[in-house]
């Protein structure tokens, strides 16, 4: 009797594992193999992924479509409009327009420069602003397609640039909205969700000032710094807004436009970095033999105007005296005893390259110091 239970003992553990082994085949052939039930999630996962990008793609198909179809084209846009235009250049690259602006350059693309010129803002009219695109896939002339990120940038000797994000370059300076140095920035600039950042990357772009800050209350060339500030323009045919302190033309460029549709401010460093890449992949000089992150000062004197200015080197996708003329405020701030930090180059000086940023003190009492305004869609 002893024996015979052992020997059915051991033949059921016998046939017990060979059942084990053969639902561990099982299972494991469900999970795995064509039909499993990883591979099945995984393909789940592609299709779902390929999804996305295939709706993003026919989104944007369609709004071309509409856009077309209902005539919103670049040379379409009058200035009465009185919402922002989601539009397209003749390449098929998204350009914003904000409201109560037309497009002077309606059958040129972005490579070119896309200009757009205030024509309903009282005060301002005339003003013009440059698209500085902002994405993935954008198209060139030549049927190339390049990239533009929004970001600080260091360039080296050749011009070849690195992104730096929010780091603080040389422990010296960086992007502060608020602090006893720089108040006046109006939003905080690191930020990817909302003011500046967001709006470029939901809008896939921002503007620009095609000149250096003007002066709209003056015919004559400014020669002091006074407490009093004036209305600023971007017009080429008023003269250079210089002999003003860094607050001044922040508050200047913060108050230029009262719009629900678009704001104003003062150039900071991912807008001026960035439209240095994007001009450098963009260069349309005769001469390059100097990159443009790494030109320096190319006017042996000051030209109040940018009119009197149209045979200057520093011209480049209708943006004018980035590397030149006067050095420019921004919203930048410096952790030393004078706080301001500027950029470009100026007419007096060619040692500066027009990606450096240089420290400043505050008050601003010369003629080669001014600013330029950005112009940034609400979204």
């Amino acid at each position: 009797m002893k024996k015979n239970t052992k020997g059915i003992t051991l033949i059921a553990l016998v046939i017990t594992i060979i059942v084990l082994l053969i639902l561990a085949g099982v299972s494991i052939a469900m999970l795995t193999g064509d039909n499993g039930i990883l591979t099945q999630a995984q393909n789940a996962k592609n299709k779902t992924e390929r999804g996305k990008v295939n709706e993003k793609n026919t989104l944007e198909s369609y709004e071309q479509m509409i856009n077309a179809s209902t005539g919103v084209t670049l040379g379409a846009i009058t200035g009465d409009e009185k919402n922002n235009t989601i539009t397209q250049d003749s390449l098929g690259n998204r350009v914003v327009v904000p409201a109560g602006f037309k497009v002077v350059n309606p059958n040129e693309n972005v490579e070119d420069g896309i200009i757009i010129e205030d024509v309903s803002h009282g005060d301002t009219v005339g003003s013009q602003f440059v698209w500085i695109p902002v994405g993935t896939g954008l198209k060139k002339k030549d049927g190339t397609k390049f990239d533009i990120k929004l970001s600080r940038y260091v360039f080296d000797a050749s011009g070849i640039p690195s992104d730096r994000g929010s780091n603080i370059l040389g422990d010296l300076w960086q992007e502060l909205n608020i602090g006893k140095k720089n108040s006046t920035a109006k939003e905080n600039i690191e930020s990817e969700n909302e003011g500046f950042r967001g709006s470029t990357i939901a809008n896939g772009g921002y503007y620009i000032g095609r000149y250096e800050a003007r002066d709209g209350e003056t015919d004559t060339e400014r020669t002091d710094l006074t407490e009093d500030t004036n209305q600023i323009t971007l017009a080429s045919n008023n003269y250079i807004y210089n002999y003003v302190t860094q607050p001044q033309a922040a508050s200047l460029s913060q108050e230029m436009y009262n719009d629900d549709n678009f704001e104003s401010d003062l150039m900071n460093s991912y807008a001026w970095d960035t439209a240095v890449y994007f001009l450098q992949k963009c260069d349309d000089r005769k001469d390059k033999s100097i990159p443009y992150s790494k030109q320096t000062g190319v006017i042996p004197t000051f030209a109040p105007q940018g009119t009197n200015n149209l045979n200057t080197k520093d011209i480049i996708c209708n943006i004018y005296d980035m590397a030149s003329n006067c050095i420019e405020f921004t919203t930048e701030t410096a952790d030393n005893e004078n706080g301001i930090v500027m950029r470009g180059g100026g007419f007096n000086s060619k040692s500066n390259q027009i990606t450096a940023a240089r420290i400043g003190t505050p008050h601003g009492d010369d003629i080669v110091i001014s600013f330029r305004p950005v112009l940034y869609l609400n979204y």
